[in-house]
């Protein structure tokens, strides 16, 4: 039978590619068709090249290779590349990493996040021991702030409150020049916040500050105030806030940041995932325990494990990347980033009828794409170091998924010969663009939202499972919500919140033999972590491991054995039940056929979107690059402040 969502797989990557990536077009009042989105994107990067050197890209290669679903570029250029992206290179960028030893830093981070853009920071005491002491005493202040309407506007009226209240002044601020909350974002995307979370920035950096005095901010006040930002930004008519915060691994407050019921007094530090950084070799096996044991008990992976040794190590390997440098890394943790630089990922979509010829194809394609991403330097706002940093290591993040629908073909001898293609490849055009060829190129991204865009195994992850209903759910008020109801995509009133919230189903189907994760150990998954790491990686490969109840022991024993070279990897109770209206819910292949038979899914035509949608409600803005453990942020209902 025909498939009409050519090329993606079905009804479910479709419904993925209209809400979370197709751009609003404002002289058709419609939202983009997808080869309309390449096209964009593909002529911003043509355009680009040009201005280096004059230099000719394979347009058609390109296009094809992304149209067809082989290979995916920066998913943040995909949704800025045109107007935005003109304005400011940040928004291609997926994510970036620096320390909070600064001032600057809160106001870098508030732009950054403000640009979609995710952020991994450290607040370890080598850093926030160089932020200034604060006044002993503080006095109302007659300085107004007033606050401009934009990103740099945000940033800078944040970044002056923040300096007078390290001086004891606490100012008033003049928000009325801000836009009001659901106006318009016209070249981003998306809608505008309103002044009042901004405000609650505000009023939380003076009371943080105030508690203060006398002092410097302490690792979890810094941390907390990075959240905070994250927290404001999330309804900015931004995307949901991605962030990971490093921190010394006997810093006891932070290493107790989430225990008991956090999220009652301090629910703003949901907004970052928590990591203790080991800056030597593996500790001894008493410390390991006891942080292994911690780990166990929170049930939620958290404080992950982070090894700068590890990431100095991986980074040395090369013979290109100077390894010396305190290295930190992003939300997801598959890039080894230097202070004040961000990560530049690609992506090869593995397909289980894949051939060799194929991957090399597929991997020319993806260094090509990330070559031309890497020369995009252009960032506003931020301080010099920023650009500096990015044009000496012009890093590549050239990413596998889909790794688990074709084992058989990504031996160890493949793995390399691959990722010399990207090396090769990518030193060639960087020839021709006249920039530095990158001094580390390959990775493994957990893959969330893109792989269930293309219809792959997420990122190095074994599937579900062969077969399982996939739920989304959907604000009543949204047009798209009445659309799909419109269409007859199958559905249910949210069980929480039934009047308000709708719950859409859609059967999915992997290919026939996939590998899926009741079919393997947690060892099986770290085995193949470790070849993807060895043979592949010049970052790290970055996964969520579920492990069940009988299997921590013999996990906590790998991961101490190989301690000096782990890192990226999350740490999961393995979930092998469900509940009603999961977001994953396995079927047997009696169990799937015959709901396919009593519910079929309509063939949902998008040209009637246009009829329920008058003007832009696109969310593609909030697609939330990377958040270790879960990045498939699939849903259609609004942030909330």
């Amino acid at each position: 039978m025909t498939n009409p969502y050519a090329p993606f797989p079905d009804a479910y990557s479709s419904f993925i590619y209209k809400s979370r990536y197709a751009r609003w077009l404002e002289d058709e009042g419609r939202r983009e068709n997808w080869d309309e989105t390449v096209n964009r994107l593909v002529e911003y990067y043509y355009e680009q090249a040009d201005k280096k050197n004059g230099t000719s890209l394979p347009t058609g290669e390109l296009y094809n290779a992304i149209y067809n679903l082989e290979v995916m570029p920066s998913m943040r250029a995909l949704m800025t590349a045109g107007p935005a992206l003109d304005r400011c290179h940040v928004p291609a960028y997926n994510c970036a990493y620096l320390p909070v030893d600064s001032p600057r830093s809160f106001d870098e981070a508030m732009y950054i996040l403000m640009c979609g853009t995710g952020v991994g920071y450290s607040v370890e005491n080598k850093y926030v021991e160089q932020l200034p002491k604060i006044s002993e005493e503080f006095e109302e202040s007659d300085t107004i702030v007033t606050v401009r309407d934009s990103k740099e506007g945000w940033a800078k009226a944040f970044r002056e409150i923040v300096s007078l209240l390290i001086a004891g002044q606490v100012p008033k601020w003049d928000v009325s020049g801000v836009r009001p909350s659901g106006a318009r974002l016209k070249t981003f995307g998306g809608r505008a916040s309103g002044p009042e979370p901004l405000e609650d920035l505000f009023r939380f950096s003076v009371d943080l500050f105030k508690r203060a005095a006398g002092r410097r901010l302490t690792s979890i006040e810094c941390h907390d105030l990075m959240c905070k930002v994250a927290d404001i930004v999330v309804v900015g008519g931004v995307r949901r806030s991605a962030m990971i915060s490093l921190f010394d691994v006997t810093d006891d407050r932070m290493n107790k940041s989430k225990h008991g019921a956090w999220w009652e007094a301090n629910g703003i530090r949901r907004l970052a995932n928590n990591s203790a950084v080991y800056e030597h070799r593996r500790p001894d096996i008493g410390f390991f325990m006891d942080r292994w044991k911690e780990l166990y008990d929170s049930k939620s992976g958290e404080p992950g494990l982070f090894s700068r040794y590890a990431c100095q190590a991986i980074a040395g390997r090369n013979g290109r990347r100077d390894d010396s440098f305190a290295f930190g890394t992003n939300p997801c943790s598959e890039i080894i980033l230097r202070p004040f630089q961000f990560c530049n990922l690609t992506e090869i979509v593995v397909r289980s009828s894949d051939t060799m010829d194929g991957l090399k194809r597929k991997a020319r394609v993806a260094a090509i794409l990330g070559t031309i991403q890497s020369s995009f330097t252009d960032f506003k706002y931020l301080r010099k170091k920023w650009r500096d940093t990015c044009e000496e290591e012009r890093l590549l993040g050239v990413s596998l998924t889909g790794v688990c629908d074709n084992l058989d073909v990504l031996t160890k001898e493949n793995l390399n010969e691959l990722r010399d293609i990207v090396v090769e490849t990518n030193k060639e055009w960087a020839a021709r663009l006249g920039i530095n060829a990158s001094t580390a190129t390959t990775c493994v991204k957990p893959s969330g939202t893109v792989s269930q865009l293309v219809g792959a195994a997420s990122g190095l992850h074994a599937r579900h499972s062969d077969r399982y209903l996939r739920t989304v759910r959907g604000d009543n008020k949204d047009p798209l919500t009445q659309f799909l109801i419109d269409q007859g995509v199958y559905n249910e009133p949210d069980a929480m919140a039934p009047n308000n919230t709708t719950v859409f189903y859609f059967p999915v189907e992997g290919p026939k033999g996939s590998y899926t994760r009741e079919k393997e150990t947690a060892l099986d998954a770290l085995n193949r972590w470790e070849l993807l790491q060895d043979e592949w990686c010049e970052h790290k490969p970055s996964c969520t491991v579920n492990v069940r109840e009988d299997e921590w022991m013999e996990v906590g024993a790998w991961v101490y054995e190989k301690f000096d070279k782990v890192s990226g990897i999350s740490f999961l109770p393995y979930d092998g039940g469900t509940y009603k209206q999961a977001p994953y819910q396995e079927l047997s292949k009696e169990e799937f056929d015959k709901w396919v038979a009593e519910h079929p899914t309509p063939k949902i035509d998008w040209t009637k979107l246009s009829k329920f949608e008058k003007e832009d409600n696109t969310t593609g803005s909030q697609e939330l690059a990377c958040s270790s453990g879960g990045c498939d942020i699939t849903d259609i209902i609004g942030v909330k402040p």
